[in-house]
């Protein structure tokens, strides 16, 4: 009985520890992989405009990040795609550290609609490194889709509207208190005028 337990110890000790071993490992393997997800959003400040985000939401950096097919970028028109010449991105991306993100003018929803249809399958294959620190491809896949923008708000932000109430480029009271500023500084210059002439 002693010889069985002793033979079973032996048997059951390696399995045990080889599994701890593979378990600590796969745990320090996920936190060194990367996951390059890509997709398209509204642009935080003019939600008429749409951007092509490229983003790195794993725990390790990737390296060398190629896609499957060219990314649609500058696709102009609101609610059909107007003449103008859209381009994509079909090049690598070096380097993409994790929590990081690229930020490209995709363009509106009615050019990128007219691009994308019902939406375009990517993998983004790139390479990174194992807690071995040998060099590991891997891929993920996305959905590139515009769809579910359709009836999204058109509003802009508050710091967007400041900016273009500071530019000048909408009617707002900023405006009129330059308007006021400039007629009461050319009022002062002419009584200023009369009074050296005087």
């Amino acid at each position: 009985m002693a010889e069985t337990l002793q033979i079973a110890f032996y048997i059951v000790s390696p399995i045990g520890t080889f599994l701890a071993v593979a378990t600590a490992y796969y745990a320090i393997y996920r936190q060194t992989k990367p996951c390059v997800v890509v997709y398209y959003e509204l642009n935080p400040d003019t939600t008429s405009l749409i951007d092509l985000v490229i983003r790195n939401i794993g725990t390790g950096t990737a390296r060398e990040i190629s896609f499957s097919v060219p990314l649609p970028i500058l696709c102009w028109g609101i609610e059909k795609p107007d003449s103008s010449e859209s381009k994509q991105i079909d090049h690598k991306i070096p380097f993409l550290a994790p929590g990081k993100e690229l930020r490209f003018n995709a363009g509106q929803y009615g050019g990128l609609k007219h691009r994308v249809q019902d939406g375009i399958g990517v993998s983004s294959q790139y390479i990174f490194r194992t807690p071995l620190r040998s060099s590991k491809k891997g891929t993920d896949s996305s959905m590139l889709d515009v769809n579910y923008m359709k009836h999204a708000s058109t509003k802009n932000s508050a710091a967007q509207d400041l900016s273009d109430a500071l530019k000048g480029k909408n009617q707002t009271v900023f405006i009129n208190m330059n308007k006021s500023l400039a007629s009461i500084s050319k009022s002062l210059s002419e009584l200023a005028e009369k009074r050296d002439d005087a």
